[in-house]
């Protein structure tokens, strides 16, 4: 071969060469990015797969999500748009609702949504209104709802929207609301504070915690929820106070959606499943 064919030769393998580098380079990428997106899915999620797929197929885009207590309705939530899909397999129903901001089931199934102007229920006959404007923070409970307003006031709705008891808060600056496994209770904490009160008296128990609280998660046995404090994390009954230390390991953020015992995380404005929290 001629010194000229050579170096053509040579030119036309280092070309290849760099052509496979770059085509292996896109492989891997594409590999390290899309499986971990693929793996936490909503549409592949174990249990609330299908919901999420009708979800998607019929509202693309979404601010929030609720999920009822039993595990088997999600509703989402665009700014000019509800949809919630229930059922096997799943329907749609649409509701073109403006301004929502917040969704919650109560135990009847009831579905209860919150905008600027006021809370509203969705019943047989239609949205029914029920008042209570800026809402901070909404969960739906064993007899109802138990709304945050805005001023830091607590209201307990029964299912019927009246009101059975209200209670002030120094503050509803970045206070979390979540409902135990059977709904007769509700976890308040914010600024390292935390109060368990009863959904429908709203009055205090027994539970305390002595040091400043970051999360908290209800366990599936109803009375018992973990207090994260940073460093230490407790076991605590809910009624008697009474306390273990947890072992140190990592928790994800997440919700236990119902007596089911079901870790709902969001994942894309929907639900996604996790791991027991212990």
């Amino acid at each position: 071969m001629t010194a000229p064919r050579r170096a053509r030769a040579q030119q036309v393998t280092l070309a290849l060469s760099v052509v496979l580098a770059v085509a292996l380079g896109a492989i891997v990428y594409f590999a390290v990015t899309s499986l971990p997106y693929l793996a936490t899915s909503p549409s592949t999620d174990p249990h609330f797969g299908a919901l999420n797929a009708c979800v998607l197929a019929a509202l693309p885009e979404r601010v929030g999500f609720a999920v009822s207590r039993d595990a088997s309705r999600v509703t989402a939530f665009s700014p000019g748009r509800l949809v919630e899909c229930a059922g096997t397999p799943p329907q749609a129903t649409v509701h073109e609702r403006a301004g929502v901001t917040l969704a919650a089931y109560d135990a009847t199934g009831a579905l209860w949504t919150a905008t600027a102007a006021g809370l509203w229920q969705l019943g047989a006959a239609g949205w029914v209104e029920r008042g209570h404007a800026g809402v901070s923070a909404l969960v739906g409970a064993a007899f109802g709802v138990v709304a945050l307003e805005a001023d830091g006031t607590l209201v307990a709705l029964k299912a019927d929207g009246s009101v059975s008891a209200t209670r002030a808060l120094p503050s509803s600056r970045e206070v979390k609301l979540a409902t135990n496994a059977d709904g007769a209770l509700v976890a308040l904490w914010g600024g390292g504070r935390l109060t368990i009160v009863n959904s429908v008296t709203l009055e205090s128990t027994r539970a305390e915690v002595g040091c400043a609280v970051r999360n908290v998660w209800w366990r599936p046995e109803p009375p018992l929820f973990l207090a994260d404090c940073g460093d230490l994390t407790f076991e605590v009954h809910a009624l008697t106070s009474e306390s273990a230390l947890m072992p140190a390991r990592a928790r994800s953020t997440a919700t236990l959606s119902g007596p089911g015992g079901l870790y709902v995380t969001p994942c894309d404005a929907l639900p996604c499943t996790t791991e027991t929290v212990r």
